[in-house]
């Protein structure tokens, strides 16, 4: 009874939110908050008209840019300052500095050096990201278990092969998850830039937002959400994949 119990809870708590929405809604108006049963049909009207989904791909395709420069740069950075106390003292000061900075400060300033491009959306997207994604790592890095060093180094193992026999599984985790909240900060910082210059998918949340009824906000917001569960679910299952011990060792990070 226990383990269906835990498994009909989330459905019932869903269920309990829609019908408070839907109460709250009706109550209120589609002008301040448009119940589910208005949504619903709004979304299906944006389906079908299918600029929601043309920006939204659009504005995907350029944030992985900035996403995956993000985890190039930061996951070599994160392993370097875990491993070496001279690379530690350097960088963590700076990492802890930018990782409590409000990106969102930051645009205009970036707006004036790089204007309202690709480069500016790119930019704010890695600045987003590569924080979380270098801190994860550091912290997985600094963790790994000297006794397991010790050991590989026992069997004349290179400096090479300890990285790649013992210390990559190790932080294997931590680079899966540090990529998961990356790219969910990743996504935020997507659309933050565009509500900044009214381009993309952040534009339509921003041309939308000044209409009268909220139904079509609502959905543009529904679908940011969907695409960010999706995409940590993705890293997730990928994560699985390629290493089998991810998901017992990532339920301890």
């Amino acid at each position: 009874m226990t383990r269906i119990a835990d498994k009909l809870l989330p459905q019932v708590g869903f269920g309990l939110l829609l019908l408070v929405w839907e109460a709250a809604g009706r109550y209120l108006g589609n002008a301040l908050l448009a119940p589910p049963s208005s949504v619903a049909i709004t979304y299906v009207e944006l389906l079908a008209e299918g600029s929601m989904l043309t920006e939204l791909f659009t504005s995907l395709r350029q944030m992985m840019i900035g996403f995956l420069l993000a985890c190039v740069i930061g996951m070599p950075v994160g392993v370097a300052m875990g491993r070496s106390r001279i690379a530690d003292a350097m960088l963590r000061p700076w990492v802890s500095m930018f990782v409590v900075t409000s990106t969102a400060a930051l645009i205009p300033v970036l707006i004036l050096l790089l204007g309202t491009g690709l480069a500016l959306r790119s930019t704010v997207v890695f600045l987003a990201s590569v924080w979380y994604i270098v801190l994860t790592t550091y912290n997985g890095a600094k963790g790994v278990s000297p006794s397991l060093v010790a050991t590989a180094r026992s069997f004349s193992a290179s400096g090479f092969q300890i990285f790649w026999k013992v210390i990559l599984p190790s932080i294997y985790p931590y680079l899966i998850t540090g990529a998961r909240i990356g790219l969910v900060h990743a996504i935020r910082a997507m659309v933050m830039a565009e509500l900044f210059v009214i381009v993309g998918y952040g534009g339509l949340i921003h041309r939308t937002g000044l209409q009268v009824d909220t139904s079509a906000l609502l959905s543009l917001l529904l679908t940011l959400m969907f695409v960010s569960l999706l995409a940590n679910w993705t890293l997730f299952q990928a994560g699985r994949l390629l290493a089998p011990w991810y998901e017992q060792q990532g339920n301890q990070t």
